[in-house]
């Protein structure tokens, strides 16, 4: 596992960052992106250099393996009428297991963009969190994601843990 992995599960069960994290996914942004740009803010580290690079693996990901997967989760739910509760429920949960190892594989080939991060230059942390976070949103064209409510609620859950 990755220092990138670790930091997400640590801090998604912070309270309050799986609402946030929510919220920017509805706004159409991918909450590993937005991860992985907190990560690398709170290390120091500058993802502006690898940005594009994050956008198109992470894109495509989704596309292919983890759009599916959610798709597939959330067509179990309710279950089908010709598909007994108890087994949708069971083959819901190992969707929902694939899904999550899919969103860890993506954690872990952007940990490896991490080297084409230098070290911050003036402002790191959350401020640094929330300029990236706004510049990969106005690539999406996300303008009103609620960026500001995700970096406060990932950081105060980092300080907090």
């Amino acid at each position: 596992m990755s220092a990138f992995w670790d930091f997400s599960v640590k801090v998604y069960g912070a309270g309050g960052v799986k609402d946030a994290c929510l919220a920017l996914q509805r706004a159409g942004l991918d909450v590993n992106m937005a991860l992985w740009i907190a990560w690398l803010a709170h290390e120091g580290r500058d993802p502006a250099p690898a940005l594009g690079r994050a956008m198109a693996l992470s894109a495509a990901w989704k596309d292919a393996v983890v759009a599916p997967l959610r798709a597939a989760r959330d067509a179990l739910k309710p279950a089908p009428g010709f598909v007994p509760e108890s087994e949708a429920v069971a083959l819901r949960r190992r969707v929902l297991d694939a899904e999550l190892e899919a969103e860890r594989m993506q954690q872990e080939a952007l940990a490896e963009l991490a080297t084409r991060c230098p070290p911050a230059e003036g402002s790191a942390g959350k401020a640094l969190c929330l300029e990236r976070l706004r510049a990969y949103a106005a690539r999406l064209n996300a303008a009103g994601a609620p960026l500001p409510v995700f970096a406060d609620t990932v950081f105060l859950g980092l300080e907090n843990r």
